[in-house]
């Protein structure tokens, strides 16, 4: 792929090194196995050229998306740089569409076989294992096979390496508020007494926001200082006991003068409706008077029987059911038949 070129001459241009034939003379003629084997160093061919990169990525989590798109562009200028290395100066953009959709089904199914590696052993990361099946599975077997890919031409070094957006300032320092709140209420002291936590960490808050400060009361044991607390206490008891029954009796005063109001109030309000009462008994008792003449001029020479006159207590105040007696009875009449 692209930003990947052969090593220099040396450790990683070494040549794969093979089993040593051992000689007739050195074989054990009792296990008639070879005795002595020639030891094999592996080496890469391929080195990443990593002092060409300026600056790392960042490998936060990015929620925005940035990354993506990011990886997306720099695809694309692989496939252009090795375009531009094959021989090709252009390129139309439905062929980088169709070179980019190559690439990822490519990776989409090299990802899968190495997901099946993982899920038949029941792991949940990798191992080289399950890389060396995938390519195995792939029939790359060895990296010279993948030579001719690795090869970007006469491009020079800087032009095959990605540019990266320049990193995100630091974060300003804490305040320090050991001049503020003291070595007794910092939490300095606190965290350079444990060696464990590492220097680049923030300092501890203020103690008193996670630590709570014991807090003890002094006894007394003198005798005569005890009579005499005890004596005030009694005082200030006795002082409060009457100031309890001042306002207890300003309370009654006052309760009794509103009630005196109320109930002066409430007299003036009852005359009136008895007064009220009083005249419509009165313009009742004149009705009922004019009627019993008008039936004593009809009924003439029949015994009439007296009719029952409407007292009135006025003291007891309204009744709820007063007109109880003109209800409705012959439904109870009926049941008092059977």
């Amino acid at each position: 792929m692209a930003g990947i070129r052969h090593a220099p001459s040396g450790a990683g241009a070494t040549s794969i090194a093979g089993l040593k034939r051992a000689h007739a003379g050195d074989a054990d003629p009792s296990c008639g196995l070879h005795a002595k084997k020639r030891r094999v160093v592996h080496r890469l061919q391929h080195l990443q050229p990593t002092q060409n990169i300026v600056e790392t990525l960042n490998a936060e989590c990015d929620t925005t998306g940035q990354h993506k798109d990011f990886f997306t562009q720099q695809l694309k200028r692989g496939i252009a740089i090795e375009l531009k290395a094959v021989g090709f100066d252009s390129a139309r953009p439905e062929a980088m569409e169709r070179m980019y959709g190559l690439v990822d089904n490519f990776m989409t199914d090299f990802l899968a076989r190495v997901r099946k590696s993982m899920a038949s052993a029941r792991r949940t990361s990798t191992i080289p294992h399950d890389w060396i099946y995938a390519l195995t599975s792939l029939d790359i077997t060895r990296s010279s096979t993948l030579a001719l890919h690795l090869d970007s031409g006469e491009l020079p070094p800087p032009f095959l390496q990605p540019g990266f957006a320049p990193p995100e300032p630091a974060e300003p320092p804490p305040p320090d508020l050991e001049g503020l709140i003291g070595p007794e209420l910092s939490g300095k002291a606190e965290k350079e007494t444990r060696k464990w936590i590492p220097k680049h960490f923030p300092p501890f808050p203020s103690k008193h926001t996670w630590k709570a400060t014991p807090v003890f009361t002094e006894r007394e044991n003198d005798p005569r200082k005890i009579r005499e607390k005890a004596t005030e206490e009694g005082i200030q008891a006795e002082q409060s006991l009457r100031k309890l029954m001042a306002a207890q009796k300003a309370g009654l005063q006052k309760k009794s003068a509103t009630e005196q109001r109320r109930a002066t109030t409430r007299k003036k309000s009852d005359a009136l409706w008895q007064d009220a009462m009083k005249s419509l008994l009165e313009e009742e008792e004149k009705r009922d008077a004019a009627y019993r003449e008008d039936e004593d001029e009809d009924c003439i020479g029949l015994e009439m029987r007296p009719r029952p006159r409407n007292e009135v207590n006025l003291e007891e105040g309204v009744h709820a059911n007063y007109d109880q007696r003109y209800w409705r009875k012959a439904a109870r009449e009926v049941k008092s038949g059977f």
